[in-house]
């Protein structure tokens, strides 16, 4: 028999994959345009979890639209990478600055950490880390891919398993010794989560998630002074509110204060 839901449910996921398709070149063709015509400016190098666009519209999806990486993109000559993958990492973007790095940039953008930090349901630690091993072994050798692999149990539940995170407290110091030695480095950190409020998020997060900032603490504190960092883990529960959208994902004016805080730094370099 026919099934018109799941007909129109396949109709609309198709939609989406075209849309996707179209928006990421939208996007491709944006940013190459300002690069050619800021070609003899200040060159920066910007790499984004999912929380370098605004998560609320499909049109926004992995663009710089309605993202305080706007103003960068027409206003320097930028090399952008808008959440690559799926998961998104600090492997991703020390492997991608890696290619890059001989460009010789007036200040290095990251905003990066949630991915790694976050704890998520054990059984797909695992697939994500299989999926990095090579990166991680070019950035940090095999030795650390082993390390991480034995993975830091926590005793809080979510859906219905134990919880891991990608990275671990103890790799945290390797983390921090690769962050200083890349010349300019602007690092956005994460911040606290109020695990009674969802925002327009579907779910409550696991129990445990403000390990996330904890671990966004223990890096910041293991950077060295040459490293700026724009520093979202003293912020109130009010202002999470306020500059996110879901405890994660920047609101309006989450943006405007990262694109605030960022022209302070990349002026004073």
């Amino acid at each position: 028999m026919f099934n018109y839901f799941s007909y129109s449910g396949l109709v609309k996921k198709r939609v989406r994959q075209v849309l996707y398709v179209l928006f990421n070149i939208r996007t491709f063709f944006f940013i190459e345009f300002y690069k050619i015509k800021n070609r003899s400016k200040t060159s920066l190098f910007i790499f984004t979890d999912s929380r370098g666009f605004e998560i609320s519209k499909i049109n926004n999806r992995k663009s710089p639209f309605s993202s305080y990486l706007l103003y960068f993109i027409k206003n320097y000559r930028c090399d952008v990478f808008i959440c690559p993958q799926k998961h998104t990492t600090i492997f991703d973007f020390l492997y991608k600055y890696q290619s890059y790095k001989y460009r010789k940039y007036a200040n290095v953008i990251a905003h990066i950490g949630v991915v790694d930090f976050s704890p998520r349901p054990k059984s797909t630690i695992g697939e994500i880390l299989k999926l990095k091993k090579k990166k991680i072994i070019s950035c940090f050798g095999e030795g650390f891919y082993k390390e991480i692999i034995q993975l830091e149990m926590h005793p809080t539940m979510y859906m219905k398993e134990h919880t891991a995170a990608i990275l671990s407290k103890k790799a945290i110091p390797k983390i921090a010794s690769h962050f200083n030695t890349i010349p300019g480095l602007i690092w956005i950190t994460c911040n606290p989560v109020d695990l009674n409020w969802r925002g327009n998020y579907g779910r409550d997060r696991p129990a445990n998630i403000n390990i996330v900032n904890e671990k966004s603490i223990l890096l910041k504190k293991a950077l060295g002074p040459e490293v700026k960092c724009i520093d979202l883990t003293k912020l109130s529960l009010e202002e999470v509110h306020e500059y996110t959208c879901d405890n994660i994902h920047l609101s309006a004016k989450g943006m405007k204060l990262i694109e605030k805080e960022l022209k302070n730094l990349v002026l004073n370099t």
